[in-house]
């Protein structure tokens, strides 16, 4: 007798996909078939998000979507939001199983236990005790041939005054050298030629471990391991870019000259009212080091806007200080009040037309400097990891410094594959470049 058929659909962060990853294949190695979300399924999974209000939204309407496509479906909603919000889950009849961030891991005892809308099986444990992070093994990446992403770090402990992520995924967590080389390995040899190393709070890695260990020795252990694979970092905060991480850097000829620096505000006092334990000032010299170190490197930045207590004066600091920086992209987020956050009762809080307003002016900023950068790059040779192909002939990848190129070739590159290409133009959808 065939097994049922699932359906699953990641909300999130790269920690979400990696983490789907290895439940497909699990539960691919069940003998479950897998179908995509929009097709009538028996079992629908959907790993949620909690960061935004928008994220929870999308998380109900995945869910709404599930039931029209088939009421008989388990429906399961689980990970950042079933953790945060699940007697709200239970109460609005939108799922059969609601699993919290650990208990999705076990998914498949959970399968098999059975629970319907009016009876729905809650898992949900609190994320305060999560103890060590255990290797979750993925041999292929969830809709990704060419670029696997690798979980390294879970947990936070920054306790921002915005953020519900330790309330959802507890405190932070390393996976210990040995196994981190272990899983790069994996990748490496399922062909993979670029390894994102991710986290919740990815620069904190190593700081749990006995004995405690730093994100730049990892690298330096990283950088003799095995080839060819690139390995390209996601965001690391500004506090964490010490004199060893800048150093390992530096000597790297591995590592993608591509970082994230979150920044929220360009104000002294919103960052202090954030919980954000830097000044603008400090700011400005990590981004100025990274840019001297890889002056091709592209530089972007998650900013906040409206948060309680911006005022006009508080905006214009963040503008101006972004205009100072090489920072080359900006991912712009609207302050959204999360339940059990000190940021959701601080009154002042900008909404409106004005709020619209500010978000616009920045994202137009991070557009101009997105296109002064991109101009700097025409006539440079990058390595160009191929990840698709169009039905017109053209290879599609992604260089180094994280640039989309677009490029013909007699003989076309092999998926996965990594190509030196020139700059040599550039279009709304990115670069046009030869292959040497």
């Amino acid at each position: 007798m065939s097994k049922p058929t699932v359906a699953l659909e990641t909300l999130g962060c790269k920690v979400n996909q990696y983490e789907s990853s290895h439940l497909l294949e699990r539960l691919h190695q069940a003998g479950h078939p897998l179908v995509a979300f929009r097709e009538r399924a028996d079992i629908y999974l959907v790993n949620s998000c909690a960061v935004t209000a928008r994220a929870g939204t999308q998380t109900r309407q995945l869910l709404h979507r599930a039931q029209r496509l088939n009421p008989r479906a388990l429906i399961v909603v689980m990970g950042c939001d079933a953790q945060l919000e699940p007697d709200r889950f239970v109460s609005e009849a939108l799922a059969t199983h609601v699993l919290g961030t650990r208990e999705k891991l076990d998914l498949i005892r959970w399968l098999e236990t059975p629970a319907d809308l009016q009876h729905p099986l809650v898992r949900v444990s609190d994320a305060r005790y999560y103890d060590r992070l255990a290797p979750l093994p993925v041999n292929r990446m969830l809709g990704e041939r060419t670029r696997a992403f690798l979980k390294i770090q879970d947990g936070c402990d920054a306790f921002c005054s915005y953020c519900v992520v330790p309330m959802t995924r507890g405190c932070g967590r390393s996976l210990p050298a040995a196994a981190v080389l272990e899983e790069f390995d994996r990748l490496v040899r399922a062909g993979y030629r670029e390894v994102v190393l991710t986290g919740i709070h990815l620069g904190q890695w190593g700081r749990d471990l006995t004995p405690e260990d730093q994100l730049s020795r990892l690298l330096t252990a990283l950088e003799t391991g095995p080839g060819p694979a690139r390995i390209r970092l996601s965001s690391l905060e500004p506090t964490e870019w010490n004199p060893a991480l800048l150093a390992a850097l530096a000597a790297s000829e591995r590592i993608c000259p591509h970082f994230h620096v979150p920044l929220q505000s360009g104000d002294r006092d919103l960052l202090a009212a954030m919980g954000r334990p830097y000044a603008p000032e400090l700011y400005l010299e990590i981004i100025g080091e990274l840019h001297r170190i890889r002056p091709q490197a592209t530089l972007g930045a998650d900013v906040m806007v409206g948060f309680p207590g911006e005022t006009a004066d508080r905006f214009r600091a963040t503008t101006e200080l972004i205009e100072r920086t090489p920072v080359n992209y900006l991912h712009v987020f609207p302050f959204s009040p999360r339940p059990g956050t000190a940021a959701a009762r601080r009154p002042g809080r900008v909404t409106g037309q004005e709020l619209k307003a500010r978000a616009k002016a920045l994202r137009e900023l991070g557009e101009r400097k997105r296109r002064q950068f991109h101009q700097q790059q025409l006539g440079r040779w990058v390595q160009v990891l191929v990840e698709n192909r169009t039905a017109d002939d053209w290879s599609q990848g992604t260089s180094e410094n994280y640039l989309p190129v677009r490029v013909r070739a007699g003989t076309p590159p092999a998926l996965g594959e990594i190509v030196q290409v020139r700059l040599e133009s550039l279009t709304p959808r990115g670069f046009i470049g030869r292959i040497s």
